[in-house]
């Protein structure tokens, strides 16, 4: 039945997360010193965060991309997965799997929380 079945629900599922993937992407390319580039096919935005790094945050000195992982989630109560999980720090996995208002709500907190300084 999935496979032959009316597909309108898994048709409004690819609409909801390619909608979902345009919005984290412009919203986080927002933030200065953040890349997002376009995902091709993941549920999340894998950005290059490697502006950021180097810098007080917060009154404390972030190098790391899980460095900064932790601060935005103490600060800001965002999370996000450190690209040490993966290999290379400098980079920041954020999920779209989720709605649209919480997305917009979670960039929003990490772009005020990252001009503050």
């Amino acid at each position: 039945a999935a496979l032959t079945g009316p597909q309108d629900e898994v048709l409004a599922m690819r609409d909801a997360f390619d909608r979902r993937r345009l919005i984290a992407v412009d919203e986080l390319n927002k933030i200065p010193g953040w890349v997002a580039p376009t995902p091709q096919g993941a549920f999340y935005v894998y950005s290059d965060v490697t502006g950021l790094l180097g810098r007080e945050w917060g009154g404390k000195q972030i190098n790391t991309s899980l460095e900064l992982c932790d601060y935005i989630l103490d600060a800001a109560e965002v999370a996000l997965v450190p690209g040490e999980a993966f290999g290379p720090s400098g980079y920041l996995r954020f999920s779209y799997t989720t709605s649209d208002d919480d997305i917009k709500e979670g960039i929003a907190r990490i772009k005020k929380l990252l001009s503050e300084g």
